[in-house]
This record gives structure tokens, C-alpha cells and sequence, in this order.
């Protein structure tokens, strides 16, 4: 029986030893050596980690992150990535949250000596350098652990200004990681292209289907991320297999006609999620790679991994939207207006969710939790918990869940609800459009069109006059030479809103 990460590696070394298992820029590392690594990480760490007891890493990324999380997982501990290009303040404050005193990281990765004065700092190098493994405390460790502990953190952005830290077990990341893998077929021949960040919960799916298969999971280096033409030759000299990247970086690479000449033609399998795929961009990816299988993935980081998928079979034009499908196994999707279950076609619901993808909560935040997480109105008969993701969704025609917007993005506006995602969509399809998104300005209420492309705005708003009513075209337009990307990959919304929207 498996229960903790950490087994899929035991498995997986006495199965393809001696194979590559990750790799970044400058290091390559088997499952062999990466076994040998997590142990000594973890005989380093014993002495100040228990069970439950988080562990901050704070490390560019790398193949010694990995590492590190195998290493915190034999301790019975869990891991919190950090992104070290995050202010100090805002570390403060996630130390503060987790009443951390462990802190592993490299000494090449300049750790501030604000955070150094906060926790016990302990160095990767020396645990590495260190030839004594503390088996049986590990194994005394491994038994006494179930898989309800906690195996990671992801902290996210909170509204009051106080990151959330999202707590998943080990249960969770297991059970999704045997559908994720059955569902795709991966095996040992599999060969991934990391592009999210180890501190964002989408990487996840890369990380642990490679340990569970025995595959290969490369690194791919950030700067590629801007250039599109060495990114596709990237996947070409490593003969990539399956790409499970946010919908902008799919997007950059058809814009920019990356795919025109050389076209990485090991690619089997392009997954997408994060954001909403522009079904005009996505065309084009079908259209220069059709023998590839693409699917649409859907999920909070409070769900683990995805909750909900679509294999993509069927046409779609460039103004109709990709569904998010169906609940992923072991999983239910609801869709809950109030507390009634939506399920007609075309009638809006909330997005929530059962199953044991959910995480423990948020750490030490009970209010928060308490919001997030509660009980099924649909069964009245025992307390059982639900998510509520804050995902606006409905049913098509043909039973398939599509996303339509954050809850807070559902504005009024001379009168008439609307989905400011039903606005990009139409946007995103038209000619000479290469990005876009919608923000309102509540205090002059416009909708504010913002998108990177060569067409003006007026022949832009004759051809949305095309496909939307007149209540819902953009009052103003900003033009981009380049839309701005967060360290997520995505488009980064925040600074739109405070270069674009005025509020007070």
C-alpha cells in the first residue's frame, strides 16, 4: 500500500535504477542517485522535522529541489516552496503563518539575512556531502506515517493581504496522481517539459508522474519562455513526449509562427490549464500538430492537481469555447446555485467540489477555511466537505462542464449581467488579436479591453459589434506590444488592473 510519496520512489528505483530521471540546465540525476539524495537530506533534516512539521525550501529551480521534497517526505515532514524572488515581507509573512524553524536552501541562492535571523537555516550541500544515511529512523519514521499528513503547502495570494496556505495530504496527491497517469497512459517512455513553477501546484502532475512511471521530467530554462523559436527546438533535441504548460506559453509559440519550419514531432500529448485557452490559438496548435492529442485540464490548487478534464475530440471554432468536461475519478464536480444542484443546460452554477482531492484547509487560517470549505448542502444526513471554488461554470448541450468566470468577475453593467469572460472569448477570436483580457472599472463602469495585437480599436469594435451585443463591447481599449506575464505564466491581471483601472 502506498501512503507516502516517497514510496513511488522506492518503487520506481528498483524498477529503472539506473535511468535519467530530471533534469535542469546543468545537472542530470537517476532515480538511483536521486533515492541516495533524499535520504541523506532526510538524515540531515531528522533532528528538527517531525511528523507534520513543514519545512520551507527555498531554492531556484532546480534539480536539488526535487531533492529536497523527496528528502522532506522520508522526515514525515512537508515541504513549502518558495519563490526566491519574493519580496522579504511577504516571506515573513508565511514563516509567520507556519511558525516555520526550518529552512532548506543553496548557498548559491543568496538567502536575505532577514530570513536567515527568522529560521534554522540548513544547507542542501552539506546534507549531500554527508555519506551517513539514518535508516532506521527513517523507516521508524515512514511506518508511524499515514497518508492523511500533510506532503505540501502552496501558498497563494489572500484577499485580505495574507498569503493562504493550502495544505495537501499525501492521500490527495496519490489518488490523483494513479488517475492522472492511468487516464494519459503514461509509462516509462514518457518525457515531460517542466515549465510551471515548483511553488505553483500545476507542477505537481510533472514531478510525481515521473517518479510513479519511471519517465523523464526536463527543466525547462525560464528565458526560453520568451523565445519561442528555441523553445520549440528545445523540445526537439529533447524529444519531449508531453507538454502540460499554461495556455500563454502555448499561445506565444503559434503567435509567433514558432511552429512554422521545425515542429517537435515526438510531441504526442499538449495539455493546458491554468487560465482559459483561446480556442483561436489552440486551432492553430491543432492545425500544425495533428497528430497530437490535446486536453483541457481544470483545477483549484484546494483540489489537487485537476478536478475536472477534457480530451479534446471534436472541432470547435474560434468563438466557441474549450469545456473543462468532466470530474476527474475518485472526484464529483457539482454545480450549486445557492444551495441547488444546477443541472439544465446553459444555467450557471458555482464550481464545487468532493472527493479526497481536497486539501486539509488552509494552515493555521480556520476563518478562511471555514469559508472555503463546507458542508454539502446536498446531504443532509452526515457532515461531509466540499470546496467552493468561487468558479462560475454550466453544462452545454452535449453534458460538458464549461468554465465561465471567477464569481468576482461576473459584473453589472448597464443593467445586464455579464461573464467578463464571455467578452474575451470574442475577443481572443478576432483576426489580428494575439492576446487579450477584460477588466471593469467600476468607478466610471466601462469595460476595458486590453490586448496585444495589430488591429485599432475601431475596426476592432466593428468586428465584435459582430458577435456580441452592444451592452457588452469594450468602452475603452488599451493596446499592448507585449501582454505581461507573472511568474505563474500567466497573464498577470494584477498590473493591468493598477497601470490600467482607476478606483479611486
Amino acid at each position: 500500500m502506498i501512503k507516502n510519496i516517497a514510496d513511488y520512489l522506492e518503487i520506481t528505483e528498483k524498477k529503472f535504477g539506473s535511468k535519467v530521471a530530471y533534469t535542469d540546465e546543468v545537472r542530470k540525476i537517476t532515480f538511483t542517485q536521486l533515492k541516495a539524495a533524499a535520504l541523506r537530506i532526510a538524515s540531515g533534516l531528522l533532528d528538527c522535522v517531525g511528523i507534520g512539521t513543514p519545512v520551507l525550501v527555498y531554492m531556484n529551480k532546480s534539480v536539488e529541489v526535487i531533492e529536497a521534497f523527496l528528502g522532506v517526505a522520508y522526515t514525515g515532514g512537508f515541504y513549502v516552496p518558495i519563490d526566491i524572488q519574493m519580496p522579504y515581507e511577504r516571506v515573513k509573512l508565511i514563516i509567520d503563518t507556519l511558525g516555520a524553524k526550518c529552512l532548506l536552501t543553496r548557498r548559491c541562492d543568496e538567502l536575505p539575512e532577514e530570513v536567515q535571523r527568522e529560521c534554522n537555516v540548513c544547507y542542501i550541500e552539506d546534507f549531500l556531502a554527508n555519506d551517513t544515511v539514518r535508516t532506521q529512523e527513517i523507516q521508524a519514521r515512514q511506518r508511524r506515517s499515514i497518508d492523511a499528513d500533510p506532503v505540501y503547502a502552496i501558498f497563494t495570494s489572500g484577499s485580505t493581504g495574507v498569503p493562504k496556505g493550502v495544505l495537501v495530504s499525501h492521500r490527495s496527491v496519490i489518488n490523483f496522481t494513479e488517475w492522472w497517469c492511468e487516464t494519459f497512459a503514461f509509462d516509462e517512455n514518457e518525457v515531460f517539459a517542466n515549465q510551471t513553477p515548483f511553488y505553483f501546484d500545476a507542477s505537481v502532475k510533472d514531478i510525481y508522474a515521473t517518479l510513479r512511471c519511471g519517465a523523464t521530467m526536463h527543466i525547462v530554462p525560464r528565458k526560453l519562455f520568451s523565445l519561442p523559436k528555441k523553445l520549440v527546438q528545445f523540445l526537439i533535441d529533447k524529444k519531449i513526449t508531453c507538454i502540460d504548460w499554461v495556455p500563454s506559453a502555448l499561445c506565444m509559440i503559434v503567435n509567433f509562427r514558432a511552429l512554422d519550419k521545425e515542429k517537435p514531432e515526438t510531441l504526442k500529448k499538449v495539455m493546458f490549464l491554468g487560465e482559459v485557452m483561446p480556442t483561436k490559438q489552440f486551432n492553430m496548435w491543432r492545425r500544425a500538430m495533428p497528430q497530437v492529442k490535446f486536453a483541457n485540464l481544470y483545477g483549484p490548487t484546494e483540489a489537487t492537481g485537476d478536478c475536472t478534464y477534457y480530451k479534446i475530440e471534436r472541432q470547435f471554432e474560434d468563438t466557441e469555447p474549450i469545456p473543462i468536461g468532466y470530474a476527474c475519478n475518485n472526484t464529483e464536480v457539482l454545480l450549486l446555485d445557492g444551495d441547488r444542484l444546477v443541472t439544465e443546460p446553459e444555467t450557471v452554477g458555482e464550481i464545487c467540489v468532493r472527493g479526497c482531492s481536497l486539501a486539509h484547509g488552509y494552515f493555521n487560517n480556520p476563518e478562511k477555511t471555514r469559508e472555503a470549505f463546507v458542508r454539502n448542502p446536498l446531504q443532509p444526513n452526515y457532515y461531509e466537505r466540499i470546496y467552493r471554488t468561487g468558479d462560475l461554470a454550466k453544462y452545454n448541450q452535449y453534458g460538458e462542464i464549461v468554465f465561465l468566470a471567477r464569481k468576482d468577475s461576473q459584473i453589472k453593467h448597464m443593467g445586464h449581467r455579464i461573464e467578463l469572460g464571455e467578452i474575451e472569448t470574442a475577443l481572443g477570436a478576432v483576426p489580428g488579436v494575439r492576446r487579450g483580457c477584460c477588466l471593469y472599472e467600476h468607478k466610471s463602469q466601462k469595460i476595458v479591453a486590453i490586448y496585444e495585437g495589430d488591429l485599432e480599436p475601431k475596426n476592432l469594435t466593428e468586428q465584435l459589434k459582430e458577435k456580441l451585443p452592444s451592452y457588452m463591447l469594450p468602452n475603452r481599449y488599451e493596446v499592448l506590444a507585449q501582454m505581461p506575464i507573472n511568474l505563474n505564466g500567466k497573464i498577470d491581471r494584477t498590473l493591468l488592473k493598477r497601470q490600467y483601472i482607476k478606483e479611486n
